[in-house]
């Protein structure tokens, strides 16, 4: 059956629920409590024949005759459903069999009991709609013949494969273990502008748009790294920011052009604290994927055997060896402009912590000297002047508030959808950002 024959179907059992006086999207529900405390209290509601009251979408249908057994998912999770025409009346069970679908959101009254199977079940005594679905759920939902579809009708996706909506409850538990943990060590949440007068803070190209009130051009923040040194400036020695960054970049699995990160710093600290506190924070949220000790290797060393220092050969040949948890540290000064440089050499206070082929996390010992950190904004401005769209930008505001004063510190920016993905095992980024960027149709 075509999908608008369909549709057309569920209209007309719309218009009957209307014509009966049931409102199909009531406002209101008596749901006493959710699936999972009713399958924690099973037994002893089963025992007591209590009656609850239960509410969810209806996901399976089977049976005949006057009985019909049915799954109710509430998003937590399932249970079984009976509806038998000798409990619900002749009225009741002919409503749910004619009017009610898979796929719409109900509401059950009932008593519960276990199947001769040992199938724990509520029957029902009353039965409400709650939201009458028009289009009906897909019936098979996985595998790369739908991947597009998945990632653009993520909803679809959620309810169809328990894998996916795991993926994401596993990324909140993420975020909160590294959030935990930065404010067990003395770290401060703090919250930076997104819509910026100048970009700044990372290489990237921006995403520009215009601020019709004041009449002047704006910028999604590549990074909230400037402002956050502003803190610093400003007596705050420990803070972080979960941030959303805009980068008008392509798309791989890698990357997606909006894209999560956390960024924190720390006032008196250096690159190499730094990279002992990384250590203990991964383990920490990963213990089972990651163990002491990391992996210490300098930029060049790795380098050595492609013949190059260049940052796209880095990339092209290196990049994807590093399985392993590993640092790589004491980059080429010309590639990282906001960091301090390491004493007589040509080389910065950086690294960047590498594990499953992906770069994870991007750490300095931050440039603190304002006149330093002015020439090499000018170098970058004569990079850009001959081509280079992803050269920073000069932020004379930035130098005057470096000119009062910033403590040394080190600072951190961690890609939370990459780390996602490593932890579960993702191939793509796709697959653990809810709505990840798509060309229109």
């Amino acid at each position: 059956m075509a999908l608008d024959e369909i549709r057309q179907i569920k209209l007309d059992k719309l218009k009957a629920l209307k014509e009966a006086g049931i409102d199909p999207y009531p406002a209101t529900t008596k749901r006493s409590m959710s699936v999972d405390d009713a399958i924690d209290r099973f037994d002893t509601l089963a025992e007591s024949k209590e009656e609850i009251t239960l509410a969810g979408r209806i996901m399976a249908q089977r049976g005949h005759g006057g009985l019909v057994f049915f799954d109710l998912n509430d998003g937590g999770s399932r249970i079984q459903g009976c509806a038998k025409e000798d409990t619900l009346g002749a009225e009741g069970f002919k409503f749910f069999k004619e009017l009610v679908d898979i796929g719409d959101i109900i509401e059950v009254t009932g008593t519960l009991f276990k199947t001769k199977q040992d199938e724990r079940t509520i029957e029902a005594s009353h039965i409400s709609m709650l939201t009458k679905a028009l289009l009906p759920l897909p019936e098979k939902w996985h595998g790369l013949q739908d991947v597009e579809e998945r990632f653009r009708k993520r909803y679809l996706d959620l309810l169809m494969n328990e894998e996916v909506k795991s993926k994401f409850i596993k990324r909140a538990q993420i975020i909160q273990d590294i959030r935990n943990y930065l404010i067990k060590n003395e770290f401060l949440e703090v919250t930076t502008p997104t819509l910026q007068p100048l970009y700044g803070g990372a290489s990237a190209r921006p995403f520009k748009t215009h601020f019709n009130a004041i009449d002047q051009d704006m910028f999604l923040r590549i990074a909230p790294e400037l402002y956050l040194k502003r803190l610093l400036i400003g007596g705050m020695d420990r803070v972080f920011e979960f941030t959303t960054n805009f980068r008008n970049e392509g798309m791989d699995r890698d990357h997606n052009p909006e894209f999560s990160a956390v960024e924190f710093y720390a006032a008196y600290k250096d690159y190499n604290w730094g990279m002992g506190f990384i250590e203990d924070m991964m383990i920490t949220i990963a213990p089972n994927k990651f163990k002491k000790p990391f992996r210490r290797v300098t930029y060049k060393e790795l380098m050595l055997d492609t013949g190059s220092l260049d940052d796209s050969v880095f990339k092209e040949k290196v990049r994807g060896t590093l399985i392993e948890p590993t640092f790589v540290m004491d980059y080429p000064k010309a590639m990282l402009p906001l960091t301090k440089s390491k004493p007589d050499t040509d080389t910065v206070e950086a690294f960047q912590f590498y594990a499953g082929g992906m770069e994870l996390v991007k750490a300095f010992t931050e440039l603190n000297d304002p006149i330093d950190q002015k020439e090499r904004f000018m170098a970058q401005e004569n990079m850009r002047a001959k081509g280079d769209e992803e050269a920073q930008r000069m932020d004379t505001d930035f130098i005057e508030a470096l000119e009062y004063g910033m403590p040394p510190a080190a600072g951190f920016g961690i890609g939370i959808d990459r780390l996602v993905a490593l932890l579960t095992d993702s191939h793509s980024l796709r697959e653990i950002i809810l709505f990840p960027t798509m060309r229109s149709k």
